[in-house]
Parts: structure tokens; sequence; C-alpha cells
């Protein structure tokens, strides 16, 4: 079929997005005059890693591997990388069906899967967690993942900014973030009007997570970030419209996760002693006992909590039997951290005002999705998998896939909003 442009715009929410969408013209005018999805259902877990992978594997966690932000790996819980996905992804079909792919700072995505690549501003926060209370060691999968892949130089040749790394300036951060993301995009529309125009583009907004976690969904500066994201897509959009080239892309749009306020911190160092190793995933926590013993241990201990053992299958199946998975209860509002500095018991403030991973099922991590372009019909359908997101892109780009997951364009009179 055609060209696409894939945006993931972090953390927000099905319906953070239906409430204040009426703010956010450029994104509005896509849902209504193409396909907007009342929701995805997320993966389990819905956090970062997994939703960046969901949108480009046609396949579940258990098959592609990246079941949480953080996945066991021989003695310890650590950072999921690109180079941990298990399957081919989107970006890799593509290129070995002759596609010209090009990576501008999304996530989850391997160098050599594409035509051109840039790497995610955030990674260098992957490599090195100078705000956690023992910094992990440089991981070589995010090390070979930051690097940028440009073999022909088209990106020297647009002259462009170089994209900031806002990781460097703890003050201003968010600001920096902001700018990053526009510079990727800035950098999609030179190519995108370029006489070598990709034929797939992949990028994220990612800042809106950050304000997310510090200042929650309903902060000024929370939805300021929101208009922001919204003026960058209308800067893209206007450019190519400018350069004539606007309808030759398609626009698929989506958040990897949603958010949720989690004021209340279950402090799992406190609970099951410090020689239990453990995963947290906001309402999600994963534990590898050492021992039966150890695994009643810890069962006994978040289960007289109130907190309620999940079932592993999410997980690929070598890993079934050596983690342990639990969920905060219904309606909770709890998220599993290690305890703050100068506080004292079980339980205590959270680190952040909002965070995702919430327990499966729970409305606030529903994803907003939208599809628009020239090959997109106009029309609303109803909620659907996380699953089938992939398949769609490729039903767009007109690429074979091996996923049995079919493509929300193809069938969608099963989803049609009544």
């Amino acid at each position: 079929m055609g060209k696409l442009i894939m945006i993931m715009i972090d953390g927000i929410s099905a319906d953070h997005f239906e409430l204040y969408r009426r703010h956010l013209p450029n994104l509005d005018r896509l849902a209504h005059t193409g396909t907007q999805l009342a929701a995805l259902r997320p993966e389990m877990c819905g956090t970062s890693c997994p939703g960046r992978t969901s949108m480009i594997a046609g396949v579940s966690p258990a098959e592609h591997g990246i079941y949480g932000n953080h996945i066991w790996r021989e003695d310890g819980f650590r950072w999921a990388s690109p180079y941990d996905v298990k399957v081919d992804t989107l970006p890799a079909l593509a290129c070995q069906q002759g596609l010209d792919v090009a990576n501008l700072g999304y996530g989850m995505v391997r160098p050599e899967d594409c035509s051109l690549y840039v790497g995610p501003w955030w990674a260098d926060e992957m490599l090195m967690r100078g705000k956690d209370a023992t910094p992990e060691p440089a991981d070589e999968g995010w090390l070979r993942a930051a690097d940028p892949h440009d073999p022909e130089g088209r990106l020297a040749a647009l002259s462009a900014e170089a994209v900031v790394a806002p990781n460097h300036s703890e003050a201003h951060k968010l600001q920096l973030g902001m700018l990053a993301d526009q510079q990727l995009l800035d950098l999609a529309a030179g190519l995108a009007t370029s006489e070598q125009a990709p034929d797939l583009i992949l990028l994220e907004i990612a800042i809106t997570d950050y304000f997310l976690h510090k200042y929650g969904a309903d902060h000024d500066l929370t939805r300021w970030s929101l208009r922001t994201a919204d003026a960058q897509i209308g800067t893209l959009l206007t450019r190519l419209e400018q350069a004539g080239v606007l309808q030759q892309y398609n626009f698929a749009i989506c958040s990897d996760h949603g958010h949720a306020s989690m004021p209340k911190g279950l402090y799992v160092d406190r609970l099951l002693g410090d020689e239990v190793v453990w995963s947290s995933e906001g309402g999600v926590l994963l534990v590898n006992p050492r021992n039966e013993a150890e695994a009643k241990h810890v069962i006994d201990r978040l289960v007289g909590e109130g907190i309620e053992p999940w079932p592993t299958d999410f997980m690929p199946a070598a890993l079934r039997d050596q983690l342990l998975a639990f969920v905060v209860p219904e309606g909770s509002e709890i998220s599993f951290e290690a305890a703050v500095p100068g506080t004292e018991g079980l339980y205590g403030p959270s680190k952040y005002v909002s965070n995702h991973g919430m327990r499966p099922g729970t409305e606030a991590d529903h994803r907003f999705c939208i599809f628009s372009g020239p090959d997109i019909p106009q029309q609303t359908l109803g909620v659907a998998d996380c699953i089938r997101f992939a398949p769609t892109l490729a039903d767009i780009l007109g690429i074979e896939t091996p996923w049995a997951a079919r493509s929300l364009l193809s069938v969608a009179a099963d989803l049609s909003a009544a």
C-alpha cells in the first residue's frame, strides 16, 4: 500500500486522550479523518519496554521475550534491550523485503534492522541509573542501540541540529526532553521530504511520560507537555504538506501504556528482606526465589498484605518456574517500590505521582490508538488487543509477516463501535 510514519506518544491512556483531545487539534483531526480505536488493551505488564516491543512485534511477550522493563538474566534482573527481543520485528521484516526503514529515536529497535538509525535520547538513562540506590552497570545491548547507523550519510545531508542529551542536565531535563523529541521529528520531516524518502519512519515522543511521573495527569505542566506533543506532530504534518508529500504517508499513532495515580508505595525490601531478589513494574512484582522455602516465605508475606499471586504464562516458558509474579489488589493505588530513605514501616509515599505497570484489566492502562492517511478508512472501532497493532502496520506497508494476529484494518467489522 503506502508509506508509513509511526509515532509513539509515551504514557497517554485512551481515557486521557479523550478527556483532553479538544485541546489537541492535530491529533483530533487525524482521529476524525482516519481510524480511531476506543482503546488498545495492554500486554502483561503494561510498561515501557513491553509496550514499545508490542508495537513492532505481532506476538505476545511469552514469544518475543520482553515481559517487563526488567527481565531475568542468570544472576539478576536487568533492563530489557532491543537485543533481548527473540523475534523479527516490523523494521527487520520491512528491510528484509526491500523497504527503506528509518528509526529516529524509537526504542526497542536494533540499528542493523534499519536502513538508517538514531537511538532514543533516553538510552543513556538505561546504561547508568544514577538515581537508583545502586546504579546498574552499562548494558552491552543498550550500548549498541545507542550508536547511530547512517551508512549513506543521509542525516548529515540534512544539516540538522544535533539531538541534545537531556539526561546530562538534570535541572533542565524536562525542557531538553521536549527539544530532543522535536529534533527527532525534524529529522523525520527532513527525510520524508528528501529525494530518498523512507518507506517506514519510526518515532516516539517520550517526554510526556516523564511529566506524568513527576506531576500526574491533572497538572498544568503535564497538560503543557501533551499540548507540545500535539504541536510537534502538527509541525511534522505542515512540513510534509508544504513539500507536497503529505499524501504519500499514512500515520499510526499510539501510546505504549497508560498512567494512573499510585501514591502509596509498598516497600518490598522491608517486607521480604534484603536477600530476596525482586523487580518492580509498578503494580506488578516479579520475584526470583532461591529455593522452595524462600518461595513460600515470599508468597506468605505478600499474600498476608493482600497482594495477589499471578500466573506466569505471560513470560517465556523457560522462566515460568523460575519467577513468581504478583499484582496489587483490584482497585488498589499501591506501587511496589524500594524503601524511601527517611521513612519507616512497610508503606509510605511513592517516588512517583503517577505510574504504569497496573494490574491487568485496569482501564487506565488502556492505550489510545489512531491510524490516518490516504490508505486509511474513516471509522471508529472498539477495543482491541495490542498484539494487533504491528500486523496493522504490516498491512499498511504491504509486507508479509509470520504473525497469526490479524490487522485491525482488514478485519474492522468485528471491532466496529455500536
